[in-house]
């Protein structure tokens, strides 16, 4: 039975690696163990090394060694992984408590605080009420005196205005009789001289009777003497001269 030879790219092939690091572990194996590995041969008019089978085999061990212990690092890195994340979860397990605790420690401190803040609070707006009203009841006081004040000062202007008003009445009252006396004087002058003037009326016209004489009296005079001159009549308002 002839041997297999195969490259280093069908082997890698067939291992499902690549070139590069079948080449690379070759050559690391080969400077740790001292050892020479492959055979030049010439494919297809290029120099090409080739493994025997024997170096195959010898391969394929250093790869399967390679995997067992990648995967005992694995496990272990995994184990170390684990017990790295438990003593992290437990960690941040005492954390988290320690945490909560301080938490509850805080929002106990600051509950206690807020309370006495308000009471604080509190009992400052209490003194504050109590001297607001204090303060609101001063300024009302202040106000009524103010208004009892002002409202004396208007009755004391009222009364002398009232006092005032009662002089000018007393006074045009005063003007009122005066002006009455003075009318019933002007009516009494008026009837007296009403009555004088009919006084003069009726001794300045002489009544008919009186005429009718006075016109006898001169015709006689004419028809009884005729020779003797005839003396003109007076007027009657001679009478008064």
């Amino acid at each position: 039975m002839s041997e297999e030879l195969k490259t280093i790219k069908e082997l890698a092939d067939e291992l499902g690696i690549s070139k590069k690091y079948l080449q690379n572990k070759i050559s690391y194996e080969k400077k740790k163990q001292n050892l020479s590995i492959g055979n030049w041969k010439k494919i297809s008019g290029k120099n090409t090394i080739v493994l025997s089978d024997k170096e195959q085999t010898l391969i394929k061990s250093w790869l399967n060694s390679l995997e067992d212990k990648q995967e005992d690092k694995a496990d272990s890195l995994e184990d170390k992984q684990e017990d790295k994340a438990d003593g992290l979860e437990d960690k941040q397990e005492d954390k988290a408590d320690g945490l909560e605790d301080k938490q509850e420690d805080k929002a106990d401190s600051l509950e206690d605080k807020q309370e006495d803040k308000a009471d604080s609070l509190e009992d400052k707006q209490e003194d504050k009420a109590d001297g607001l009203e204090d303060k609101q009841e001063d300024k009302e006081k202040s106000y009524l005196k103010e208004r009892i004040s002002v409202l004396e000062k208007f009755l004391d202007k009222e009364q002398t205005s009232n006092s005032e008003l009662k002089k000018i009445i007393q006074q045009t009252q005063n003007l009122l009789d005066q002006q009455q006396r003075l009318a019933l004087q002007d009516k009494k002058l008026l009837e007296e001289y009403k009555a004088e003037n009919d006084s003069l009326k009726a001794l300045k016209i002489p009544s008919e009777d009186t005429k009718e004489e006075q016109t006898d009296k001169q015709s006689q005079e004419v028809n009884n003497g005729s020779e003797q001159p005839i003396e003109a009549p007076r007027k009657w308002y001679q009478f008064w001269k």
